[in-house]
């Protein structure tokens, strides 16, 4: 028998939108497209570490979605030291959800991309702690306090690498799947103002640094999630209408790849 190609999944970063990753794994598993490897930056490392854990996505949603008043306490750990947020108690709890598991303990090969606050670039985190490497690649800068790991200073893979392909590469898949949650529509979604120059700023930036790693991915999946843009940015963590329509988002934008992936299995 023919050995089958192997795909590579990277999520990519993009705080709420990350819900939409929960869609799109749902949408592969829906076509029996297989995961073979997964990379994540920032909120996709969560989503990527908990299916490469579990290999079960429903579980992430249950956490994140179901239990509202524990998630929200992860925010009440005040640092006030290169953050405002110390991201120890948010690392706590991924030490639990994820049973301590180490790279090693994992179903499925995982690579997560952080940033060296030091040098500017890439930092690949691919042994020892899963939970501290998620919380390194979590580490919005002035939000979270930056990880010190082995001497280096790590924080949001999103600056570095916001959609991690080359990671799924490197570990050896055939396919590569890319997931980009920074989507153009966002700009003309809301007004050009003053008052949103900074956040138009950003995302511009995301959305053009993501840009340049996309060609490097065989398939390219894109949710356009600028509906939720003029949403209270805190209110889409919490809210359950909005994690399932973005969730909804996530899926049907999968939906959509799936023929250009069934191709290239073939």
């Amino acid at each position: 028998m023919p050995v089958r190609k192997t795909v590579g999944l990277a999520l990519g970063s993009g705080a709420y939108r990350g819900f939409a990753h929960i869609g799109v794994i749902r949408s592969l598993e829906k076509h029996h497209i297989p995961i073979d490897f997964l990379s994540g930056a920032s909120i996709g490392a969560w989503a990527a570490a908990y299916y490469a854990r579990f290999k079960d996505i429903s579980t992430l949603e249950k956490d994140l979605i179901d239990n509202q008043q524990e998630n929200m306490s992860l925010l009440l750990d005040f640092g006030w030291n290169r953050g405002l947020i110390s991201g120890d108690k948010f690392q706590a709890y991924l030490e639990k959800k994820l049973y301590r598991a180490d790279f090693a303990d994992l179903s499925l090969p995982l690579n997560i991309a952080a940033t060296d606050l030091s040098t500017g670039r890439l930092f690949v985190l691919d042994s020892g702690s899963v939970a501290l490497a998620v919380r390194a690649s979590c580490a919005v800068p002035l939000v979270f306090k930056s990880v010190d790991y082995d001497g280096q200073p790590l924080a949001d893979g999103g600056m570095s690498d916001p959609v991690p392909v080359d990671l799924v590469a490197k570990l050896g898949a055939d396919i590569t799947i890319g997931v980009n949650l920074y989507h153009h529509n966002e700009l003309s979604a809301q007004p050009y103002t003053s008052s949103n120059v900074l956040a138009r700023s950003m995302i511009t930036m995301l959305a053009n640094l993501s840009q340049s790693v996309m060609h490097r991915a065989d398939v390219v999946i894109e949710p356009d999630l600028s509906a939720f843009i003029k949403k209270s940015s805190l209110a889409k963590y919490f809210d359950r209408q909005t994690a399932d329509a973005i969730i909804r988002v996530g899926e049907a934008a999968a939906d959509q790849a799936i023929p250009a992936i069934k191709k290239l299995l073939v």
